[in-house]
């Protein structure tokens, strides 16, 4: 995700929430400072958007592993991975679902899994004998055949009979993709607890320390705006209701902030959480526009 779709989709949204606000760092716009840097505003160290009143802080949440991975599988696989279940060694027509952070060489553990279900008869993953207790490794007593399959690495697999999902069908299909089943809510939590908190040796994080120039600058509402990426924001997009449940938030703890926005480009959808207000959803809708340079107070070129 570039930096400039990740400020300006988080310029339109808190842009609606908190009021008219320009850029106080480097423009996204026009790549200058707006306000030249002096002592009092120095070069680094800025938050992102400032109003009257207002604060905002942009931070974008990448899943950098599953980016990786998902890049390698797309250069060592260009194309939808399908082909008759004999070139994959097996008999019925599976389709196999990868997540994304899996490593490429991985691939083949993934499908001599699958060939193991085969061969005894399993035909999804999506049930299995132990009913999701998983059996206790090393307590000497006995693994069900589905935690032996499940333990090799994660995927998801089922045979489609219909023939649904593939070009053809009788086809084998192997799709790459973020796993919805994944700690994505936990993870993004913890990855905004992070930037958010005072280590354990009470030393300010970056994002604390810009906010702190804010409370200086007298600003009432200082507000972060966080912006995951799509393999964040598609295990979010669930339910309607997934995006309240990424918690109450130690405000407390993470003075000076006020406001804690999370944000989803891909989605259209922020939601909002306050140290004075109940969470609330919103909708941004034309935040793919470019905004004018009067917008965003740019200066005109001579």
């Amino acid at each position: 995700m570039r930096r400039q779709v990740s400020e300006q989709f988080a310029f339109w949204t808190c842009r609606r929430l908190f009021g008219p606000i320009l850029p106080y760092d480097r423009c996204f716009g026009c790549g200058a400072l707006h306000i030249p840097p002096s002592q009092g505003n120095p070069h680094n160290g800025r938050y992102d958007f400032a109003g009257e009143g207002v604060a905002v802080e942009v931070v974008s949440i990448v899943n950098s592993s599953a980016l990786r991975n998902f890049s390698s599988w797309n250069k060592r696989h260009p194309r939808p991975i399908e082909g008759e279940p004999a070139e994959f060694g097996l008999a019925l027509p599976w389709v196999i679902s990868v997540p994304a952070r899996t490593p490429t060489g991985q691939l083949d553990t993934v499908l001599e899994a699958v060939r193991f279900m085969e061969r005894v008869g399993i035909r999804t993953n999506r049930t299995y004998g132990c009913g999701g207790r998983h059996c206790p490794a090393g307590s000497g007593g006995r693994i069900c055949t589905f935690c032996q399959v499940a333990r090799t690495v994660t995927f998801d697999a089922y045979v489609d009979d219909e023939g649904l999902l593939a070009s053809r069908k009788g086809n084998v299909v192997v799709s790459v993709s973020e796993s919805l089943t994944s700690r994505g809510l936990s993870d993004l939590v913890d990855a905004i607890l992070g930037l958010l908190r005072p280590s354990t040796h009470g030393q300010r994080t970056d994002v604390l320390r810009k906010l702190d120039l804010a409370e200086r600058q007298g600003k009432g509402r200082r507000a972060v705006c966080f912006v995951p990426d799509l393999y964040f924001a598609l295990r979010l997009n669930l339910y309607p209701d997934t995006w309240k449940k990424l918690g109450t938030f130690p405000w407390d703890a993470i003075r000076p902030v006020t406001d804690v926005v999370v944000a989803s480009p891909d989605f259209h959808r922020a939601v909002v959480f306050s140290d004075t207000a109940p969470t609330r959803q919103v909708s941004v809708r034309d935040a793919e526009k470019v905004p004018a340079q009067r917008t965003l107070g740019c200066h005109s070129r001579r």
